[in-house]
């Protein structure tokens, strides 16, 4: 489902769709409608029309949700230190949780 990746890509869709939607509410990068790729169920792939380049179920990708890129080898993701005053404003956030 939907729920295992830590990102969600499609080849169909776009902002409003369905897999978009439920990604931003669980905080998930989402890039949907990449009419660049075709999707096998059955063969469990991915393939990039221009190059062939074939994904395989258990393969790692990368995808970034605010520029639609995708990347074929897993990026490592660092967490923004927050500071000064949205700093302060989400610590007091996160203690009323």
């Amino acid at each position: 489902g939907m729920w295992a990746p830590a990102g969600i890509l499609t080849a169909r869709g776009g902002m409003t769709s369905h897999a978009a939607v439920v990604a931003r509410g669980w905080g998930k990068p989402c890039v949907c409608g990449c009419s660049d790729i075709v999707v096998s169920e059955v063969d469990e792939t991915v393939i990039v029309k221009e190059t062939q380049l074939t994904f395989r179920a258990g393969d790692v990708i990368s995808i970034n949700g605010a520029t639609g890129e995708v990347i074929k080898n897993p990026i490592e993701v660092k967490i923004p230190k927050l500071e000064g005053e949205l700093g302060t404003l989400l610590g007091w956030a996160d203690q009323e949780e």
